[in-house]
């Protein structure tokens, strides 16, 4: 893989000379390239969802099981990832997104679904013990497990992803409404999965690994399709300030 880097890297820096790029150079520049993308937005891709629900002390219209699908697909994908010895940056952005997969669903066990049920989230935090040592004890087993069972989680995980993503583009169409979901997180997600299409059939994956990304990125692009024919719809001479509706006509003066 040493060798492959630096003959690419001189092929694709040659064309500054006049040469042409091999084919299969390109497509590995590519890939690398995607992979580098992928990894550095993924420290960030739930983040906007994670503030929203903040900053609104809410969790309404969004589904745990969508959330929790993600940290099951996530920590077992990481484990077989790593049992069969593909490149690290093939899956790297997988520990970012699972790791703020668990700080949303702490944070909706804290909420709740409603919200508004505690003053302080640092408050429900101890709260949290028991579903942090539940998570710690299934994901060692996880990590030890062997191949060919580990394998068989692996197979599992699309029918999980497609579960736990199902009510929530079903409450979405039932509601017209997608909740707290995050456009902006939803975006990346669905940009993020469809690179890896194209970054794990270069790395050599297996055509699971293949079709399990093609399936996510289709499933968030859907729930992105929902965000735009439910986005809220401002009345006319009407803002929306801190989410309250104000009026930007100007009352009429009576007339005395």
């Amino acid at each position: 893989m040493a060798l492959s880097i630096e003959r690419c890297a001189n092929e694709v820096l040659g064309v500054f000379t006049g040469a042409v790029p091999s084919a299969d150079c390109v497509k590995f520049a590519v890939s690398k390239g995607l992979s580098a993308g992928i990894i550095g937005g993924a420290a960030m891709v739930k983040v906007p969802q994670i503030r929203r629900i903040i900053a609104a002390k809410s969790a309404q219209g969004l589904q745990f099981n969508m959330f929790l699908s993600e940290v099951v697909a996530g920590t077992v994908s990481i484990a077989y990832f790593a049992h069969n010895d593909m490149a690290l940056a093939s899956y790297a952005e997988m520990f970012f997104v699972l790791f703020q997969n668990l700080a949303i669903l702490a944070l909706m066990l804290i909420l709740g679904r409603k919200g508004g049920q505690r003053k302080s989230i640092v408050s429900g935090v101890p709260g949290l013990i028991p579903h942090a040592a539940g998570y710690a004890f299934a994901a060692m087993i996880i990590a030890i497990a062997p191949g060919d069972f580990l394998e068989t989680l692996y197979n599992c995980t699309t029918a999980v992803l497609v579960l736990g993503r199902a009510p929530q583009i079903w409450g979405n169409h039932k509601a017209k409404s997608t909740g707290e979901l995050s456009a902006t997180t939803q975006f990346l997600m669905t940009a993020g999965s469809a690179a890896r299409v194209f970054t794990t059939q270069q790395e050599g994956g297996s055509s699971s690994m293949v079709f399990a990304f093609a399936l996510s990125a289709g499933m968030n692009a859907l729930l992105l399709l929902q965000m735009f024919l439910y986005r809220p719809k401002k009345a006319k001479g009407t803002v929306m300030k801190g989410g309250v509706r104000k009026s930007t006509r100007t009352p009429k003066k009576k007339q005395y």
